[in-house]
């Protein structure tokens, strides 16, 4: 037998013999009662224990031994295969052995293989395997209440049992005293020997369970990094099948805008700023826009958002840079109002959405949990497109949730297109993003007024505020948001001043450059996940 082989013949031994002996427990406390009554209530104690063991630990115990299974059929398949991941996944069949979660994962292949058809990026098994799936299955709600409800039912008996011996007193003589005496402490008893049967029979059972979930949840941790490593096909490898796509994509956004030979800033490698100069010429200009999109020039940088007490970062927000090839970092104050004013933002931004969606796929593959990323929405977006769609289209493309990421709309948006931001919000929302209205001036009474107005957070801009930005000012604008129940995230904090008086008035996340400025991907990654170089150099070690 294999060392594999050999703890999980020790995990099923264990976890039958925490079984028996929770059982045979309840039974020789039920046996050994010194009555009726606590005969009765340990009765009542051990049928909800054998419910439990029925229904919640047997199934979890099924599962463990069915993501063993499935662990052995991987392997067995891996050394046996002649093919690629994709023909690996669509073969596989029974691979649990186990019929609720064969079931499941019949319905996983059916969406792989309509997302492959469609050139989609492939959905993980952990959406649908996973421990809120598995919880379900196995009553985890339910059976977690068990071992209070036996301490419960322990109390209880206690109660009765003081009652019993209380409603025996009498002291009208000698014999009727003793005799009380006697009815007093048969209650006594009756009280003690409940209350302890409860406790014990409690932690028994709460053991049992736990051992039983724990290792459950071990086993699936495994199977879901094996199935990642050799079954489902990385994002590089999907890639290769979506390439046509793109491309067909980029021909037809050249097509649709005119071309002229030239390159705007040849001579002195500088663009002016605010669509001045040589940016003035559109004509120019776009072509590289178009060539850099191509060349994929546009990447994002994140800017952490942080708790501002314990200064732990809690997300970021993705901000858009163009990489030239010859000029480098070009800031989107150079190209943005040119990009605005023809309407080719809602292609970039679409384009950065994309890009944001395939880092946090990237970073799920990697078996990191992603932090969620802001996501900026403009006017223009909603009046020229169905946002929530886009953006639900793109998230189910990418396999990923709705949680990921948090939609920052535009305050200019609410108040030039309300009842087009209103929709798109409501649907958003009911989506299950978080949406949030960027830029926030201060001004409450105005954004309330706009018919329809809703989003889960404020995003306050300190720079707008200026001269209006003091602690009673600050005071009551979060004294209003909180009787509203809307949170409010700072942006653009730029000292430690800023920082006191919003620690003063209740604001608890923030972001702008006194905590951080914008950073690349790769220190970013390094700043969230620190030991993730460690990692990798380690299991590179390992391998060699």
């Amino acid at each position: 037998m294999t060392e594999v082989g050999k703890k999980r013949e020790m995990m099923r031994i264990i976890t039958i013999v925490l079984i028996l002996v929770t059982l045979f427990a309840g039974i020789a406390m039920a046996l050994y009662s010194p009555d009726g009554i606590s005969m009765f209530f340990i009765g009542i104690m051990e049928i909800v224990i054998v419910m439990g063991v029925i229904f919640g630990v047997i199934p979890t115990v099924q599962f463990t031994g069915a993501f063993q299974n499935a662990l052995d059929y991987i392997e067995t398949a891996v050394r046996n295969r002649n093919g690629s991941t994709w023909e690996l996944l669509e073969k596989a069949r029974g691979i649990f052995d186990q019929k609720a979660l064969d079931s499941i994962f019949n319905e996983y292949q059916t969406k792989l293989k309509s997302q492959r058809e469609s050139g989609q990026i492939l959905s993980d098994i952990d959406t649908y395997i996973n421990e809120e799936s598995l919880s379900l299955l196995s009553w985890q709600n339910i059976v977690t209440q068990i071992p209070g409800t036996l301490t419960g039912l322990g109390l209880l008996g206690t109660f009765i049992g003081l009652v019993v011996g209380i409603q025996g007193i009498e002291f009208s003589s000698i014999n009727m005293a003793m005799t009380s005496v006697r009815s007093l402490l048969s209650g006594i008893q009756i009280a003690f020997y409940t209350s302890i049967a409860g406790v014990i029979l409690s932690l028994m059972f709460n053991m049992l369970y736990r051992f039983v979930w724990n290792s459950m949840m071990r086993q699936l941790g495994f199977f879901t990094a094996e199935f990642h490593r050799n079954v489902i096909p990385s994002v590089e490898e999907q890639k290769l099948y979506r390439d046509r796509r793109e491309m067909r994509h980029i021909i037809e956004l050249l097509e649709r805008l005119p071309l002229t030979q030239g390159y705007s800033s040849a001579v002195g490698g500088h663009i002016d700023g605010a669509g001045q100069g040589n940016m003035r010429n559109e004509q120019i200009v776009m072509p590289q826009i178009l060539s850099g999109l191509q060349a994929d020039e546009f990447i994002f940088y994140l800017q952490p958002r942080f708790e501002l007490n314990t200064k732990t970062i809690i997300g970021a927000e993705a901000l858009v840079r163009w990489n030239h090839s010859k000029l480098g970092l070009v800031s989107p104050s150079e190209y943005i109002p040119i990009m605005e004013r023809n309407g080719y933002i809602t292609k970039l931004d679409q384009y950065m959405w994309e890009k944001v969606c395939s880092t946090i796929r990237d970073w799920i593959e990697k078996g990191l949990r992603p932090l969620p990323i802001s996501i900026n929405v403009s006017k223009t977006d909603v009046l020229a497109m169905d946002v929530a769609s886009v953006i639900s289209k793109i998230v189910e493309d990418y396999g990923i949730s709705p949680l990921n990421l948090v939609i920052d709309i535009a305050e200019n948006a609410y108040f030039e297109a309300s009842s087009a931001v209103s929709e798109t919000v409501r649907q958003l929302r009911k989506k299950g993003f978080v949406v949030t209205v960027d830029g926030f001036g201060g001004d409450y009474l105005a954004l309330s007024s706009v018919q329809g107005f809703s989003a889960d957070m404020l995003k306050i801009d300190l720079r707008r505020m200026a001269g209006a930005l003091n602690q009673s000012a600050l005071n009551g604008l979060f004294a209003q948001a909180n009787k509203l129940r809307i949170r409010i995230v700072a942006e653009c904090i730029e000292n430690m001043e800023q920082l006191n008086m919003l620690r003063k008035c209740g604001c608890t996340e923030g972001q702008g450059f006194y905590l951080h400025k914008p950073i690349p991907l790769d220190e970013y990654m390094s700043l969230v996940y620190p030991n993730l170089g460690k990692t990798a150099d380690f299991k590179k070690k390992q391998g060699s």
